[in-house]
């Protein structure tokens, strides 16, 4: 639903339409598919060198590639996504978030060249060509995707609604289309990590660690933790913080043994619980659902999405409230987050070293170069190189200027996946003001370092409905270029 005419993109986009990929070798080259309906028209380039425009889904990739998606004809234009190249790749595994799962489908859907046919997304009118519209998007936070945005690109925006009854059908194209027998992940006797991170509560406030109080014993970030293992016969839970939250606020456990329940005595079991004995193929793994029913009482009307990456062995959990309905009274506007996996496999993120940091703004797109070793950061400009490697060329001292990224200290140069995808509220020294930044990071790679790490600069305001307004004036993302050089 453009509000340009729909034509070709310009010839050598349409050129490459008839290769899934260029600067190919013979060696091992697979083919992977985005789906959110199969989409035509996306650029993607690989870590080895394969790179090309999606027609139907279709891209090709390696083994353990990282493969970025660009809403372009090239590598300059707005990124997408970055990730682990697998099989099948959606909006929903394309992101931690769940609202920005659900607004880039909205997006995709609007930029749609053929709206009255949903069983393809065609990405082919010059609008995406166009360095304005380019410019546009790059401003625009997918995380809060509305009618003024909307208006900037010049485009009619879907509504959640149906982006969400779309990724629902989509469900159903990829389990009529990609079954497989192949096993992906086998969890059984393997103990598992699950990390719960509230987003915002039932009323829609955002659930935003104080930065003031970290070091208050009894204040804990909205950050639940569950240890378990699948047997044969039984699932073990290991005492941990537990998953009871009270809106935005974690309720400790105060569990201190071991509790063994058999399998026997648990009905409508999923994900690696439900096939752990057997094996987890793609489809046990992966998925899109609408849940309306009632709940012992408590009804429940939510978009949930599960998704695994078998390079980084992570499942991925979403959760959206979608507002009320003739049963459901309040605002229903819960987020949530879970990511499980192998407690012997758990990668840290190495955050020191060299960061490449890309600005959005109004003004312009702004590139500097970040230094972060022993608790210090420290900034320079990138030369025609990029970034330099050596700390020698890193004197400017900017650590304060960056208080938001609270897991940088003197004691650890390793942050953890949960550390990396909240909210926090956080005060800089000159003014003493409260500011909020949103972390988001998608783990991709062997050792999830691979990814890209997203800053989101915002400001809260109340909508009528009590529910929490989050407008973005500013956008970030780090790429980490290298360790440090001593």
């Amino acid at each position: 639903m453009i509000r340009s005419n729909p034509t070709p993109l310009i010839l050598c986009t349409l050129a490459a339409l008839f290769s899934p990929f260029s600067h190919a070798t013979d060696e091992a080259i697979q083919t992977g598919y985005f789906i959110d309906a199969p989409v035509t028209g996306l650029f993607y380039k690989t870590s080895s060198d394969l790179s090309g425009i999606t027609q139907k889904g279709a891209f090709s990739f390696k083994q353990g590639d990282v493969v970025s998606f660009y809403l372009g004809d090239s590598e300059n234009s707005y990124l997408l996504s970055q990730l682990s190249s697998q099989e099948v790749i959606t909006p929903t595994l394309a992101t931690t978030k769940p609202s920005r799962s659900i607004n880039m489908t909205r997006l995709l859907l609007s930029l749609d060249s053929t709206p009255q046919d949903q069983q393809e997304i065609l990405l082919l009118s010059d609008l995406l060509s166009k360095k304005e519209f380019q410019r546009q998007l790059q401003r625009i936070d997918l995380n809060t995707l509305n009618e003024e945005d909307a208006s900037k690109l010049n485009i009619d925006l879907v509504s959640a609604k149906e982006a969400v009854e779309h990724l629902n059908q989509s469900q159903k194209y990829i389990e009529e289309h990609f079954a497989s027998d192949e096993v992906i992940f086998s969890p059984l006797n393997l103990k598992l990590k699950n990390i719960i991170i509230k987003k915002r509560d039932y009323a829609g406030r955002v659930c935003a660690y104080d930065l003031r109080l970290k070091s208050h014993p009894k204040y804990l970030p909205p950050i639940g933790k569950l240890s378990y293992k699948v047997t044969n016969h039984e699932i073990i839970e290991y005492p941990d913080l537990g998953d009871y939250f009270n809106g935005c606020h974690l309720k400790p456990s105060s569990e201190t043994e071991i509790i063994h329940s058999p399998l026997a005595n648990i009905s409508d079991y999923y994900g690696v619980v439900g096939c752990a004995i057997d094996g987890c193929k793609r489809n046990d793994l992966n998925g899109f659902a609408i849940d309306d029913f009632n709940d012992e009482g408590d009804w429940k009307y939510r978009s949930l999405s599960i998704n695994f990456d078998p390079t980084t062995k992570l499942l991925m959990e979403k959760t959206q409230g979608l507002g009320k309905t003739e049963h459901i009274h309040h605002q229903n506007q819960s987020e949530a987050i879970w990511f499980t996996y192998p407690e012997n496999l758990h990668n840290q993120l190495n955050y020191e070293g060299i960061w490449q940091q890309t600005r959005y703004l109004a003004s312009g797109v702004e590139e500097t170069c970040l230094l972060i070793h022993h608790g210090e950061i420290k900034t320079t400009k990138p030369n025609q190189d990029g970034c330099p490697t050596h700390p020698s060329n890193y004197q400017q001292r900017v650590t304060d200027q960056y208080a938001d990224m609270w897991w940088v200290n003197s004691e650890a140069n390793t942050a953890a996946i949960e550390q990396l995808n909240i909210a926090v509220r956080w005060y800089p020294k000159q003014s003493g003001k409260p500011q909020l930044t949103t972390w988001e990071y998608l783990p991709t790679g062997t050792n999830w370092d691979k990814g890209i790490l997203y800053r989101y600069q915002q400001s809260v305001s109340k909508n009528s409905d009590g529910s929490d307004n989050l407008a973005t004036h500013a956008i970030s993302e780090y790429l980490k270029i290298s360790g440090v050089e001593i």
